[in-house]
């Protein structure tokens, strides 16, 4: 008995350390144990560096006459790419946290420079610090003019945040595009785009100014005030053309083609749009 006792104590180890499973007297060994598997965890999103992975449609915001804009994100929802697809100009700014930003959207933008030069236009005259519907604190780098056909990316830097914007319509901003686009299409096929781009800012200015002191004027007419014969807009061009007769034909067809632009309607409210669900 003792010599069995010695002879089965090595195997009585085997079995703690290893998991031996040879029967006792029996020289044949049992199934190998069965390897663990490792299942990797599933790697976290990192936040989006541009909208180019924007690719997953979330449907049209409109919330408010004369705006729809087209959104789409990425699987992070940390992107969100918003395209004015409406009829008026909106006003794009961050969400109430800033823990969005925005970002140029080149690849999604127009590529005439009729559009070009009418935006550069809107984006000096100094209007858009004056939208009493935006926050002063804002700062003008982060308020983006989105006229129809033009788009934005917004970007959040933390994965957890889900990227988010506030725009508004402005009337004041679809009235300085309007004009200048409509205008910059007679300009620019008669002079360069850096010659007109003075003019289109005079001109994008005295829209402002016309639309201020004309508030209840209807449409054809404050485009007929803004281009008249006495106006500095009308100044500046028939500068450039150095032809009174010239300018006055000019005008006119740009006055005619205004007549079919979208109907400018008041200012809506700061509303908020997200790529969240």
């Amino acid at each position: 008995m003792a010599v069995r006792g010695r002879a089965l104590m090595p195997c009585v180890v085997l079995l703690v350390i290893t998991g031996c499973s040879i029967a006792e007297g029996s020289g044949t060994p049992g199934p190998a144990p069965t390897p663990s598997i490792v299942v990797p965890r599933a790697q976290a999103l990192k936040p989006a560096t541009d909208c180019a992975r924007s690719t997953e449609e979330l449907g049209a915001e409109s919330e408010t006459d004369g705006v729809q804009l087209t959104l789409s994100t990425d699987p992070s929802r940390t992107s969100l790419l918003l395209k004015n697809t409406g009829s008026l100009t909106v006003v794009v700014i961050p969400d109430a946290a800033f823990s969005t930003r925005l970002t140029a959207a080149p690849y999604a933008n127009p590529k005439d420079g009729a559009s070009r030069a009418a935006l550069i236009a809107v984006n000096n005259s100094g209007g858009i610090a004056g939208i009493p519907e935006i926050p002063p604190y804002v700062p003008k780098t982060q308020m983006v003019t989105l006229p129809p056909q033009w788009a934005v990316c917004a970007l959040t830097d933390d994965a957890n945040e889900t990227a988010t914007v506030r725009y508004v319509q402005d009337r004041g901003s679809s009235a300085e595009y309007f004009v200048t686009k409509a205008l910059a299409d007679q300009l620019l096929l008669k002079v360069s785009s850096d010659r007109s781009r003075p003019t289109l800012i005079r001109c994008a200015r005295g829209t402002l100014g016309t639309l201020k002191a004309n508030p209840d004027l209807p449409d054809i007419e404050l485009y007929v005030e803004i281009l008249g014969p006495r106006s500095a807009c009308r100044a500046g061009y028939q500068a450039l053309l150095d032809d009174k007769r010239a300018a006055g034909q000019l005008g006119a067809t740009v006055v005619n083609r205004l007549g079919s632009a979208p109907r400018l309607l008041p200012n809506s409210r700061l509303l908020t749009t997200t790529a969240g669900p």
